[in-house]
Formats: C-alpha cells, structure tokens, sequence
C-alpha cells in the first residue's frame, strides 16, 4: 500500500511537472511570435518612410545617394537608393545597401503604383527581403490619403542567423502630414491581415483589431492592436496607448500580460 501511495505520488508529480514544461513551452511560443510580428511591423513601416523621404525630399540629408533613371518628374520611373555601408537615419537607424523603386506616377496620384525590392538592405544589422507594392485610392471623405500596401515574400534574417517569414496586406491611411512637404510629420493608420512563419518555423496568422499608429518621430508603433493565432493559441499584443516607446504588451490565455521589447 505504501509503494503504491509513492508511485501515486510521483506520477501526479510527474503528469504537474509535464503540464508546467508543456504551458511554458507555449507561452515560449507565443511570445517568440508577438516579437517577431512587431519587428515586421516595424520593418515595414521603417522602409515606407525611407522611400517616401528618399524619393521626394531625395534623400533628406547627406546620404542616401538617389538616382533617377529617367529625368525627376518624368513617370514612369526607376529610383535607385543607395545607403552605402552606414548610413545613420536622423532617428538614429543605421541603414545600409539598396532599395529599387519602380513608381508608375508621382505616389500623390490616385491609381499611382510603388513597387519596393531590396538588394542586400539592412536595417540596425537585420536584412530585409521581400517585394512591397503600394496602390493610391485616391483620398477619403476627410481628405486624407488612403494607400493599399501589400507586402509578399518577405524575410528578416537577424544577427545570429535566424529568420521570420510574412506576407500582409495593409489599408493605410496617412492621417497627418499629408499636406506638408516634409514627411517627418506624418502620422499613418493601418490595418489588415497578415501570415507567415515565426523564428522557430512555427506559422501564424495576424489580423490588426484596433489600427496599428505609425508616426514618423517615433521609432516604434505606437498604439493599436494585433490578434494573432499560433498553433491552436490566439492571443493579443497591444502596441501602446500612443506614448513613443519601444515596449508593447501581450496578453497570455489566463490573463497574464508579458511585456516585448520592441526591436532596437
């Protein structure tokens, strides 16, 4: 009797400690993915600004290098962005090699399509690969300009080697700047859906429940909502209530918030 009182014991220890790994695990998983979608989010919406800047204030500064195939006004074009080596971004991201911008009509124009290819692009040491193409709807009731992004096979190769795959489509609208002639006053709101795969290999989907605000003087998003579903877990990351920081917050099946640092 008191053998079997043991082994009880020790199985329901084992099945406890089983369970503890296997949530853990999980847990792992999930935030593995909330990091990885902030980071393409992020991506993503560092590179819009840099060819916005690049394109129609040529550059903003003594570097990038940009080049027009055909004479600047001349549609359609080619554009050429050449970071070199190093070039350090006055929000202080350090960018380097190529983006490739075939624009059909100044992006200003409904119906004008961008379409964005990187050639060996870093962004702070992180390599960007992948097509973006923008598609101009023209404006809204509001005035305000309304763009559908879609981004397709991209790729973010981190320092140690690692990887994150996605795909999104977006619904941007640019809710400030879009009057002014500089573009670090621009404040964008998006949404959208999104799928692709975690560092780990591990697929998932996305879909922005509350829009993602993207302003041009933060580094990061910094407010809105992202539900996404890994395996058989859907959880929520929350971008923020719209202070510039580099922290989001994700919410785990029993309640509990994990704090994800948002990349560099």
């Amino acid at each position: 009797m008191k053998k079997s009182l043991l082994f009880l014991i020790a199985l329901i220890a084992s099945i406890a400690a089983f369970e503890s790994c296997r949530k853990n695990d999980n847990n792992d998983v999930v935030i593995t993915t909330a990091e990885d979608l902030s980071a393409n989010e992020d991506y993503t919406e560092q590179i819009d600004l840099d060819a916005d800047i690049a394109v129609e204030e040529r550059g903003g500064g003594p570097c990038p290098t940009v080049t027009f195939a055909q004479p600047e006004g001349t549609w359609p074009n080619t554009i050429t962005i050449d970071f070199g080596t190093a070039c350090t971004r006055p929000d202080g991201r350090v960018l380097s090699g190529i983006l490739i911008i075939n624009q059909s009509a100044d992006i200003r124009t409904p119906g004008a399509v961008r379409t964005i290819t990187h050639d060996n692009f870093l962004v702070d040491g992180v390599k960007v690969e992948g097509t973006r193409t923008w598609t101009n709807n023209g404006q809204n009731a509001l005035g305000q300009w309304s763009y559908t992004k879609v981004a397709t096979d991209m790729k973010l190769t981190f320092e140690d080697g690692s990887t994150t795959t996605w795909s999104k489509t977006r619904n941007s609208t640019l809710i400030e700047g879009g009057s002014t002639l500089t573009h670090w006053d621009d404040v964008w709101s998006s949404t959208g859906t999104a799928s692709g795969s975690n560092r780990n290999g591990i697929d998932f989907t996305a879909a922005i429940i509350e829009p993602l605000i993207k302003r041009a003087g933060c580094r990061w998003i910094s407010s809105g909502i992202i539900e996404f579903t890994v395996g058989d877990r859907t959880r929520s990351m929350d971008f923020g209530d719209g202070v510039c920081d580099r922290f989001g917050t994700l919410t785990l099946a029993n309640g509990d918030t994990h704090s994800i640092r948002l990349r560099r």
